[in-house]
């Protein structure tokens, strides 16, 4: 986060008054954020369970394993990207009107759409969809990564910035940080398209796409995605991608000093030092971690 950034997330937590925002960004800038925070504020938000959701889901795949084995405008965006709402450009895709669903950093949410179909969202991670028409069109926008459970019906699209998927009704896992996708296949059939390139995957198969090439399908053993089970997996991810994670996941702040390079691995969540260890370690990275464990630096 840049300093305005900085500056307009402390107004909107209180932590400055108008005057001194005003002293600071001038008049037009505070005019304009209460513009866009009165618009944000009228929106809904709809309801979830954020832990009997997640333990539903983490049961079920339990039971399943078992079973298986303009001048202005600079102004605005700045605005925009404080409050952390508008996806600009992949949420226009669904159109103006829509609902926003995110999950905070740090947890997961679980959400029923209308017609049963589920999402479970990991830490962070945000849609954007559609009421309207929905069981004409059922279209998301993802920006992070989610498990979906698709009940049998329309054609369900799940779109992002590096490709769509696309199910009549099946249960996938969608990974979107960063340059990469990465689409795991649980139950059914998915149609994975990036571009001109296109794959269709089933049950126990995976497609990974890497800085706009796709790779071809692999075989997978898992019966739900890795963050299910507390795991954060990386697959050629650029290093800047796996930090944002950390800042996610343990509420931190991590200056990266080291030349941004490319991460294949994984870190179990809960220790912050193990995690950092893991990343850091195969890369020849050092890091160090502030007395309050609020920030990190790798160099």
């Amino acid at each position: 986060m840049d300093n305005k950034e900085y500056i307009l997330a402390k107004w909107l937590s209180g932590e400055i008054s108008d005057a001194e925002l005003v002293a600071i960004e001038g008049e037009a800038v505070l005019k304009d954020l209460k513009r866009v925070k009165k618009e944000v504020d009228q929106w809904s938000l709809p309801s979830y369970d954020t832990d009997a959701g997640y333990q539903k889901m983490k049961n079920r795949i339990q039971k399943k394993t078992a079973t298986q084995n303009s001048s202005q405008w600079p102004k605005v965006v700045a605005i925009i990207a404080a409050i952390g709402i508008l996806a600009l450009g992949l949420f226009t895709w669904l159109g103006n009107k829509g609902e926003v669903l995110k999950a905070p950093p740090g947890q997961r949410i679980n959400f029923a759409f209308q017609d049963g179909s589920e999402v479970w969202l990991n830490d962070g991670s945000r849609i954007h969809y559609n009421t309207k028409d929905w069981s004409s069109r059922r279209a998301i926008a993802l920006e992070g990564e989610a498990l979906f459970e698709v009940t049998k019906g329309t054609e369900f699209t799940v779109k992002t910035t590096n490709g769509t998927i696309t199910v009549l009704g099946t249960q996938f896992n969608v990974r979107a940080w960063g340059n990469n996708l990465l689409v795991e296949c649980y139950e059914g059939k998915v149609e994975v398209r990036s571009g001109n390139q296109a794959s269709v995957i089933t049950a126990n198969e995976n497609v990974h796409i890497i800085a706009g090439k796709m790779q071809a399908k692999q075989s997978i053993s898992n019966a739900s995605p890795a963050w299910q089970q507390g795991v954060a997996r990386f697959y050629a991810d650029q290093l800047s991608v796996v930090c944002d994670e950390l800042e996610r996941q343990y509420d931190i702040s991590v200056d990266l000093r080291a030349k941004d390079r490319t991460f294949t691995g994984s870190f179990k969540e809960g220790d912050l030092d193990k995690a950092l260890r893991s990343i850091c370690k195969p890369l020849g990275l050092n890091y160090t971690i502030s007395p309050d464990k609020k920030s990190a630096v790798i160099e």
